[in-house]
């Protein structure tokens, strides 16, 4: 059976971890793909700084490059000690903005490993290469998406993975916001929550994000990569999603193509996913950006019957194609704001 091109880096990962450097008939077995395809994934990690290749035709070698790469017990870790011990190594090109993003996001996210993933161990990653800082968390614990769907009682783990895109979710509110993960797919420019079968990605520079299958069975993988000379501004990013008075944390942005495969959402159910727990925001962007199509229950059920319940949120569709449009204003909804 083949495996998409994530599927592959994984793959290909998940052996230089293991062996600290592969071939591609070795990539090639283990992913279920041709010698060429490893070929083809081999050569886009080592553009992109990861591996670096030795060696000629049958001889060749990759070898996974990176600048930082230990393991950690996660008993009694402080997330800011480890974080001081990578500081040090960042080189002067990255910038204060830079630095301040990947700080919040690499503590935010080992502080996840420590507290919440049930493991042992992680392995602490980070490339400084051309043309994005980058780092890796890998924790051996029951992964992300799985302890949110035991300790919140949920259906299964895509719908823990799609909460989590919401914010405010969390399995201990006494100690934890759950703003962590919503705040760093935000601030970075790449990032990848890898856990239990799926795969969430945020492409903050093409304002894009996507669920995917995925290899990884056990423990969490979280990959955050930063251009080192962005002019992001962390504050801006928390700025965009709370109340300038009180600070609180109280808008939200909810994808709707990331709830199913396919550009038409035409159901009631469909619709109360997406409205589940979003009544603890002010304002939510209910982004439409990839569906062509929503039926009349969907949007009745979204824009009058849940907001007609949850008078205290204010929804705001973005992104709507005419036919999505029509449906939405035919239920009572607003139109998108700007036209």
């Amino acid at each position: 059976m083949g495996s998409d091109k994530a599927d592959v880096r994984d793959v290909i990962r998940r052996l230089l971890t293991q062996h600290g450097s592969v071939t591609s008939g070795q990539v090639a077995r283990a992913a279920g793909v041709t010698r060429q395809a490893a070929h083809y994934h081999l050569r886009k990690l080592a553009t992109a700084g990861e591996v670096a290749l030795t060696g000629r035709g049958r001889g060749a070698r990759y070898t996974r490059m990176v600048d930082v790469a230990r393991r950690y017990s996660l008993v009694g870790l402080e997330e800011d000690e480890v974080w001081g011990e990578i500081h040090e190594r960042l080189p002067s090109r990255i910038t204060a903005n830079a630095r301040s993003i990947l700080g919040y996001a690499f503590t935010e996210m080992l502080n996840n490993a420590i507290e919440h993933s049930g493991g042992s161990s992680a392995e602490v990653l980070l490339w400084l290469g051309e043309p994005r800082a980058a780092f890796e968390i890998v924790d051996d614990g029951v992964g992300v998406y799985r302890h949110l769907r035991q300790r919140l009682g949920l259906g299964d783990e895509r719908t823990a993975l799609l909460e989590l895109t919401k914010g405010k979710r969390t399995t201990a509110p006494e100690q934890h916001t759950g703003e962590g993960i919503f705040f760093t797919s935000k601030a970075v420019d790449i990032f990848e929550l890898d856990a239990n079968g799926l795969r969430w990605i945020v492409d903050n520079v093409r304002a894009d994000e996507a669920v995917t299958e995925s290899i990884r069975s056990k423990g969490t993988r979280v990959r955050c990569a930063l251009d080192p000379s962005t002019t992001r501004v962390l504050r801006d990013v928390f700025e965009r999603y709370t109340t300038r008075d009180s600070y609180e944390f109280s808008r939200s942005r909810v994808a709707v193509r990331l709830f199913r495969t396919g550009d038409r959402f035409v159901s009631r159910s469909e619709a109360r996913r997406i409205g589940a727990d979003l009544e603890g925001f002010e304002e939510v962007e209910i982004d439409f950006a990839g569906v062509e199509e929503v039926g009349q229950g969907f949007a009745d059920e979204l824009f009058r019957v849940w907001a007609s319940r949850h008078p205290g949120t204010r929804l705001i569709p973005a992104n709507m194609s005419p036919a999505v449009e029509f449906m939405i204003r035919r239920a009572g909804g607003p139109a998108e704001e700007g036209r």
